[in-house]
């Protein structure tokens, strides 16, 4: 075999390793994602509670309001039916002061069940937040796993793109930047053989006097369909 054909394939094999550590990488920084991201719906369904309690306070705030005005208008009525003296007038006064009480009633009862509202929601909020603090409980492990194999994929790559350096820097510059432009074109595995007389990779058939070319002088030819760089193996 060429040895420039082998130097190239070296470093085929070692991109090869590097991108099934980068895989594997990205794997453990997916999961980790996932942890944050179950982190941040569970933070999120506390601030939606917690949003809701400001506008259901906001709410009883308006009824206490409404409540209080219906309370002095009830007192001013009440206090012009003791000055008033027996008559249509007075008659008047007490149906509005009666009309008075019953709007009142609503209203109290409205703020009733506002403020019940009020403590149902914060009773949420609470339940939001002991669910974080749960998940924060149940995560500590699988986060702590997480950091070790991901120190460990981080060696384990530094270690796989020096060698992919060194084997790089033997490889014939004009061989390598061909090889490279490949490699981030398309799939990873850029250096096919010959799978007998077509391109192992897209299996069209390549003329006889290619690859008799390629099996005599080992030099690495180019698939006209899928663009793969080709060489010749002895399969025998």
């Amino acid at each position: 075999m060429n040895p420039d054909l082998e130097k190239l394939l070296d470093l085929q094999h070692k991109d090869l390793t590097l991108l099934e550590v980068d895989q594997r990488l990205d794997a453990a920084l997916g999961e980790e994602q996932d942890l944050d991201e179950a982190g941040r719906r569970a933070e999120a369904a506390v601030g939606v509670a917690q949003r809701g309690v400001a506008e259901l306070i906001r709410r009883r705030i308006e009824v206490e309001g409404r409540v209080e005005t219906y309370r002095k208008l009830q007192e001013g009525r009440r206090k012009r039916v003791e000055v008033s003296r027996p008559g249509k007038e007075t008659i008047q006064l007490m149906a509005e002061l009666d009309l008075s009480r019953q709007v009142l009633a609503r209203e109290e009862s409205d703020w009733f069940r506002a403020q019940e509202a009020v403590q149902a929601q914060e009773a949420r909020v609470a339940e939001a937040e002991a669910q974080v603090e749960a998940l924060k409980a149940e995560q500590v492990e699988p986060r702590a796993a997480l950091a070790a194999r991901r120190a460990e994929l981080e060696a384990e790559r530094a270690v796989a793109l020096a060698a992919r350096d060194r084997s790089a820097e033997g490889v014939p510059k004009p061989l390598r930047s061909r090889y490279e432009r490949l490699r981030g074109s398309r799939a990873a595995v850029a250096v096919v053989a010959l799978a007998g007389d077509a391109c192992g990779a897209c299996y069209t058939a390549v003329p006889m006097n290619r690859r008799a070319q390629m099996r005599v002088s080992g030099v690495v030819d180019g698939c006209e369909a899928c663009g793969v760089m080709l060489y010749f193996v002895d399969r025998a």
